[in-house]
């Protein structure tokens, strides 16, 4: 009798245990998850398609994206200061494209062709896998600017015409910032690869 009621007692503590472990399991899963969901913008332009000639270079530290469209007026009027803009970052670090919002692809190369625009214009029929994970600032409205790092950082962002045209001169200031976050980065993964490699070298001589 005592046996079984010993078995019984097992078997309940047992079965109380489970949903323990079980939600230590789930609990690496959010980190396992982020980790391999990083972002990284330079391969998320390789999936976008171009309306103007010009492309950006695939590897920058900082990404300057502007969404606007060819109703806007005020999207019209800040052309020639992004194109400037862009002129002076290519080459440099840093990279100034904009997410067309037009109905299609042939009214956003009208529009393209109309005003001069010299930068990188994503196509919008391509722009899903920028546009989804480089949300909109300010407003939300046109003309739009968000500033992130390669790997989806955002340092910046608003909306209307005279802050677009004041985030896009700062982009120096902004790259530096951008080129500091990615030596940190780097740094670090450095450090744990480090103690990886010594906790590994610890592990093989005790066995010994």
């Amino acid at each position: 009798m005592k046996q079984n009621i010993l078995l019984s007692l097992l078997f309940l503590a047992s079965i109380s245990a489970a949903p323990l472990y079980a939600q230590d399991a789930e609990a690496e899963t959010p980190q396992q998850e982020q980790a391999a969901a990083a972002i990284s913008i330079p391969a998320l332009l390789k999936e976008v398609k171009y309306v103007t000639k010009v492309q950006p270079k695939k590897k920058a530290a900082l990404y300057l994206f502007l969404r606007s469209h060819s109703r806007c007026g005020f999207c019209r009027a800040i052309t020639p200061q992004m194109n400037e803009a862009y002129k002076e970052m290519k080459g440099k670090g840093a990279e100034l494209i904009m997410i067309n919002c037009d109905p299609d692809s042939e009214k956003a190369a009208e529009w393209a062709s109309q005003t001069g625009i010299e930068i990188p214009m994503i196509t919008p029929e391509s722009c899903e896998p920028i546009a989804s994970v480089v949300p909109g600032s300010g407003s939300g409205g046109t003309p739009n600017i968000t500033v992130v790092t390669a790997d989806g950082e955002k340092l910046e962002g608003d909306s209307g015409a005279s802050r677009c045209k004041e985030i896009a001169a700062n982009w120096k200031e902004m790259l530096k910032q951008a080129k500091k976050a990615e030596a940190k980065k780097k740094a670090e993964a450095r450090k744990k690869t480090r103690k990886k490699k010594s906790k590994k070298k610890k592990s093989a001589s005790s066995e010994l």
